[in-house]
């Protein structure tokens, strides 16, 4: 099974959400959506990106991975494929590119786990999708000690 198979299965599935709030907006939509919007500017969504990398590069240590990029930018082609140089530097690089300016996706297959983080632009949240029990186990550590709050999503 190719790379790209394996994430479109894995995509299919259930998933932890990794986020800024304790959980989904089902009664307060509409506040909850400003609420989100103040969270998403300047000093928030800055404080979002350093905690949304120091939990990725933490992870990063502790699995092998494979990353997709999906850039998204203005007047410009859209960029996508398997990132080559998986350098600190350019994940670094990256993930801040997709948080701050809020466009394109960072899909971080981690093979061995048979699992996907998906980090998209232009939301506060982390996806993780088919998370293995040691991922489970590390992510239950370093989410809350990063500021995040974790849940379940539905398919």
């Amino acid at each position: 099974m190719t790379r790209t198979e394996r994430m479109n299965m894995l995509f299919a599935e259930d998933y932890r959400v990794i986020d800024f709030f304790p959980e989904t907006a089902s009664y307060a939509e509409g506040f909850a959506d400003e609420a989100e919007q103040y969270f998403s500017q300047d000093k928030q969504l800055q404080q979002f990106c350093t905690r949304a990398v120091s939990l990725v590069l933490k992870l990063l240590c502790c699995f092998p991975f494979e990353i997709y990029v999906k850039e998204v930018t203005p007047l410009r082609t859209q960029r996508e494929g398997w990132l080559k140089d998986k350098r600190c530097e350019t994940v670094v690089r990256l993930l801040k590119k997709v948080i701050l300016k809020q466009k394109g996706q960072l899909d971080i297959l981690l093979p061995k786990e048979n699992a996907i983080i998906s980090i998209p632009g232009g939301t506060l949240s982390i996806a993780v999708y088919h998370e293995s029990a040691s991922l489970k186990r590390l992510l239950d550590e370093m989410a809350p000690a990063e500021g995040f709050y974790t849940w379940r999503f539905r398919v």
